[in-house]
């Protein structure tokens, strides 16, 4: 029986020498909880990464931390491929419910305020 593709990518990984990008990349997910708990306590970005740096729970520096803090947690996680992006289809909107409103009878000529320029002079305004 041959082994599960998981099984097999992890022994591929091990062999292989990683790249330091990688690395950071599955540091930066390792505390990404931590992260967007002292975002949401109103924490700033860079006193998080210099937390962090200081305790090694991250070894890269601050534009790295900080372009992954802007792409996997404050626009959206890029890493995730829903079942609609992988067949090429576009989310479709929910409709709107349409609601029943009762026909009011609407005046001709919309009130406006404020000033209104006429081209056609009229003898009234000169008196």
């Amino acid at each position: 029986m041959s082994k599960r593709y998981s099984d097999q990518l992890g022994e591929w990984i091990k062999k292989k020498q990683s790249r330091k990008r990688d690395k950071n990349l599955v540091a930066f997910l390792a505390v990404k909880a931590d992260v967007q708990e002292a975002l949401g306590e109103g924490y700033a970005v860079k006193t998080i990464w210099e937390h962090m740096f200081e305790n090694k729970r991250i070894e890269f520096g601050y534009d790295t931390f900080l372009n992954y803090t802007n792409r996997l947690i404050r626009r959206g996680n890029d890493l995730v491929i829903t079942a609609n992006t992988k067949t090429g289809q576009q989310p479709t909107p929910k409709k709107k419910e349409s609601v029943k409103q009762e026909s009011k009878p609407t005046t001709t000529k919309p009130q406006q305020s404020g000033f209104i320029f006429d081209s056609s002079p009229k003898k009234e305004d000169y008196l």
